[in-house]
């Protein structure tokens, strides 16, 4: 994909209306010019400028706190009442001119996360200073609420990603304060607009790439805090179905993408193939199932309902995302389609067969992950990758390695496995290497 600088394509969107004007472009012509810049190009800013940006903004905003901390209680209380509010005020004017004079990356990202982490030190000076009685979910959740306007009105994935991380702990603390966090869900849909929004429009920059990571991160995380678990067991449907979906749909929206260009498909597949691994053990299909049913203080009765509304509604997303990925007929996408009812069916089996259905679960998801290794071989052949081979092999080599550590063979015979498979992934990734060159793949 071409780099090409913001401030270019915002020069030439700006020209094209100019050039149709003067008969110079069709108003086609113009609309195909404008996608091209749009989709197929990606912003030309160098990583390490963005980078030491963020972090010379959190070294000023940290030393500005130390700062205010070194004689504060000799301060007197209006006057700790002024200085506290004094970041956020330098936040908000570094995000007022990033807007209004449309500054570069480096410069939002950096007025951005100065402004987000203002804002908390801000509330949390002002309680310290007026001793407001408070707790840790009450002020995460305050915090991220005040910054859901920058994270929605700002063009910078710095804000976002705090966003993301402040309501992701908040279901933490939550869940162990008051019992549950339901409102998560409520919390998590300006994200998942922004994140939508971001992907229609600029779908391969890098800041929505990595705000399709952060979020992906956010909702898997939660998603098990949230689960109210008081069926054992269902999380395992629920999470099948978000990581084939999100699999699918990176197959769907960035094609063939893969690694970091396609964030979608990488954090699906990497979550399979965790998944799979973990399912190949069978004390993980021990006690789950509607016989187990729990109680207490963070198992409510509501959560029977509620859990199995959450995992429907995954499934409805995964079936979605099937149904659109099918129209490419491939042995992946066929793969990742089918992960939900391997893990759908290993549950029912678990809940209805006791230790029968646990070995049969864990040999069915045994051979899965001895098929995705293999297929992810095959293709990484076929198509000369070597992110797909190497991806292939790891998933294979640990499933081999964690079966031979299980049995009872000697020191010689792991120290030859061990080499053998070493010496496997050196040699096809030489003979690969050669081949991309002698192909001329990049």
């Amino acid at each position: 994909m071409r780099r090409v600088s913001g401030k270019q394509v915002q020069w030439l969107k700006r020209e094209l209306p100019i050039l149709e004007n003067e008969g110079i472009l069709s108003s086609e012509k113009s609309r195909e010019i404008s996608t091209y810049y749009t989709e197929q190009t990606a912003s030309g800013i160098h990583w390490a400028v963005l980078v030491f940006s963020v972090l010379g903004s959190l070294l000023i905003g940290s030393g500005i706190i130390l700062l205010f901390a070194h004689n504060w209680e000799e301060l007197s209380q209006s006057t700790r009442a002024v200085l506290s509010f004094c970041p956020l005020l330098i936040g908000a004017g570094l995000s007022a001119f990033a807007l209004l004079k449309n500054r570069g990356t480096a410069f939002r990202e950096s007025a951005g996360i100065f402004h987000s982490l203002a804002v908390g030190a801000s509330i949390a000076l002002i309680g310290q200073t007026y001793h407001i009685p408070g707790n840790m979910p009450g002020f995460m959740l305050t915090w991220a609420l005040l910054i859901l306007p920058l994270t929605v009105l700002f063009s910078a994935t710095g804000p976002l990603l705090i966003y993301l991380a402040l309501i992701c702990g908040w279901c933490g603390a939550a869940q162990q304060n008051y019992g549950q966090a339901t409102a998560f869900w409520l919390l998590l849909l300006p994200a998942l607009g922004k994140v939508s929004a971001m992907v229609r429009v600029r779908r391969n920059d890098p800041d929505t790439l990595v705000s399709l990571f952060g979020f992906l991160s956010c909702l898997t995380i939660s998603l098990g805090i949230v689960f109210e678990r008081t069926v054992p067991g269902l999380w395992i449907i629920a999470y099948s179905a978000l990581l084939a979906a999100a699999a699918l749909f990176g197959i769907l929206f960035y094609e063939d993408e893969d690694g970091f260009s396609n964030p979608l498909k990488t954090f699906g597949i990497i979550g399979i193939a965790i998944l799979t691994y973990l399912f190949t053990w069978s004390d993980m299909w021990r006690e789950i199932g509607w016989n187990y049913i729990r109680f207490g203080w963070h198992h409510k009765p509501w959560g029977v309902g509620f859990d199995t509304a959450i995992t429907f509604a995954l499934l409805l997303v995964w079936i979605l995302a099937a149904v659109k990925a099918f129209r490419r007929h491939s042995l992946e996408t066929l793969t990742l389609a089918v992960f939900p009812i391997i893990g759908t069916l290993g549950f029912v089996l678990s809940s209805g067969y006791g230790k029968t259905g646990y070995l049969i679960s864990s040999l069915i998801f045994n051979a899965f992950m001895f098929y995705l290794g293999l297929m992810y071989i095959v293709l990484g052949c076929r198509n000369t990758r070597l992110r797909q081979l190497n991806g292939g092999m790891a998933v294979l080599s640990l499933l081999l390695v964690t079966r031979f550590f299980d049995q009872d063979f000697g020191f010689l015979a792991r120290g030859l496995v061990f080499i053998s498979l070493g010496t496997c992934f050196l040699v096809v990734n030489l003979i690969m290497s050669n081949r991309k060159k002698r192909l001329g793949i990049r």
